[in-house]
């Protein structure tokens, strides 16, 4: 029987959770490391990069959905 290794829950979380956290860096470099520890939701996401940025919320609404492939904050 072959043993398969896996990582703990948790720490699949955690570095998904940074993977995504990363992502959103890379592509909103204006939010602070601290701004996008604290986001609550997707919405919050989308006031933050709207206001920063000066963009209508569709246009961020877009972006950010295209930027998440179906992860959440």
């Amino acid at each position: 029987m072959a043993t398969v290794t896996a990582f703990p829950l948790a720490q699949q979380s955690a570095e998904a959770t940074q993977a995504l956290h990363d992502d959103i860096r890379n592509r909103w470099s204006r939010l602070t490391d601290r701004e996008v520890g604290a986001l609550k939701d997707t919405d919050d996401l989308v006031t933050k990069v709207a206001g920063l940025y000066g963009l209508p919320r569709a246009t961020v609404q877009s972006d950010v959905t295209a930027l998440l492939r179906g992860r959440t904050i």
